[in-house]
């Protein structure tokens, strides 16, 4: 770890413009794969003009690595290491995730069959797919078929990115296909991948069909697009020559630009909306977008969302300097900024982020992922299984924070200095 800090800090130094006076580096590494922000001096302003760094790919080659390093203008550099913390550098000061009870991992095994692979999911596949893997059935010539291993493979990896990243736990997905077919989440464990497309989009069996759904029948997990229904079986299955985009699905705009006859001509087929800064909006305007899940407003003022507790809301993310939360049973993810909220009772509530709200935080419920800031952690007792804290810009100071949680973090000091021309 030595060797490989000390090449990124002389890349820093014979990158960056002289006249920084010190830089700090947080970086998260894994696999050759990197995410890191780079801001200079004590005001910690981003260097906006600096965007690659090579020498991060070596760093969490053969273990992950999160770290944190402050490089000074003649070459001497600290950085503290750890791991198994989430560093999320996005917004400064950055966030510090922690799964307070880690979920069980899917063991890696090798398989050869898709009867090895029913064994490892604990599913039973539907005939056609047999018949499909056996040569009994014609594969379309756009379809990338997975061996078993990749299968398998395949599926543990997406258990896994669920498990991993409390951000993603109820995060709505757009969906487009016959009302009631697929479960709208980013990934269900009986749902099993057989193959991609062109594009490298996932195409999956569906064993955990929505109510209106088939077992067996097949579903595509874009990396860019919503999920999509295919077919009601993978017997005959076509790729189509076009995937539907988010027309319809998901909008994102200022008021100021449409006012409020542009938000009450919303069409219903609506999955997502985002609006900025709505002034006095009456959000009753929405009542009528009876597909919406997510919505957010940005820069609010009196955001008063109760007339929407009839519509299927997964997810609502709001600032304002007055939030009035809908009553929705459907209800799992909660974002407020910039007021007091009083929280109604929301039984399907797991996930809440109240870090730059006021909140009562003695009697917040229980939920999976908890966002507070550093002042609101200290009086919360309550104890989810992953934890965020917000507004901390020191990892030293989040890692006595995650001990404090119950979660023990390795960290490692590594010094030195490099040359600086």
């Amino acid at each position: 770890m030595q060797a490989e800090l000390a090449a990124v800090a002389h890349e820093l130094i014979t990158t960056v413009e002289p006249g920084f006076g010190f830089l700090t580096l947080r970086a998260s590494c894994s696999g050759g794969g990197s995410s890191h922000r780079l801001t200079a001096g004590p005001s910690e302003q981003h260097v906006f003009s600096f965007w690659g760094l090579t020498s991060l790919r070596q760093v969490g080659l053969d273990r992950p690595a999160v770290f944190e390093m402050r490089v000074d203008a003649d070459g001497t550099f600290e950085a503290l290491v750890t791991r198994d913390v989430i560093q999320g550098t996005t917004m400064l000061p950055p966030t510090y995730t922690v799964l307070v009870t880690p979920r069980e991992r899917p063991v890696r095994r090798e398989v050869s069959s898709l009867a090895e692979v029913e064994t490892a999911i604990g599913v039973t596949l539907p005939p056609e797919v047999h018949d499909l893997y056996a040569g009994r059935a014609e594969v379309d010539e756009d379809i990338n078929l997975y061996s078993p291993d990749e299968v398998l493979l395949t599926w543990q990896m997406f258990v896994a990115m669920e498990d991993d990243d409390p951000w993603g736990w109820e995060l709505p997905v757009l969906y487009a296909g016959p009302a009631g077919a697929v479960r709208a989440v980013r990934f269900h464990p009986r749902w099993v991948p057989i193959g991609s497309n062109d594009w490298g989009d996932t195409l999956c069996v569906d064993l955990a069909p929505g109510p209106r759904g088939r077992v067996g029948q097949v579903i595509q997990l874009s990396n860019e697009g919503p999920l999509t229904y295919l077919a009601a079986s993978v017997a005959g299955l076509a790729l189509p020559d076009s995937y539907p985009g988010t027309h319809g699905l998901a909008d994102h705009f200022d008021v100021a630009d449409r006012g409020p006859a542009g938000v009450a001509a919303l069409p219903t087929t609506l999955q997502e909306l985002t609006l900025r800064e709505p002034g006095d909006l009456d959000f009753g305007l929405l009542a009528r977008l009876t597909s919406l899940r997510r919505l957010t407003v940005v820069r609010g003022g009196s955001v008063r969302l109760g007339a929407l507790a009839h519509l299927p809301l997964e997810r609502v993310e709001a600032s304002g300097y007055e939030i009035e939360l809908p009553v929705c049973d459907t209800l799992a993810a909660v974002v407020v900024d910039g007021a007091f909220v009083d929280l109604p009772a929301l039984p399907g509530l797991r996930v809440l982020d109240a870090s730059k709200a006021e909140v009562d935080v003695e009697s917040l419920p229980r939920v999976d992922h908890l966002v507070l800031n550093a002042a609101q952690w200290r009086r919360c007792p309550v104890k989810p299984a992953a934890a965020t804290l917000a507004g901390e810009s020191s990892l030293a100071r989040a890692l006595v924070w995650a001990g404090e949680r119950g979660v023990e973090l390795p960290r490692e000091m590594v010094r030195g200095r490099v040359p600086t021309a």
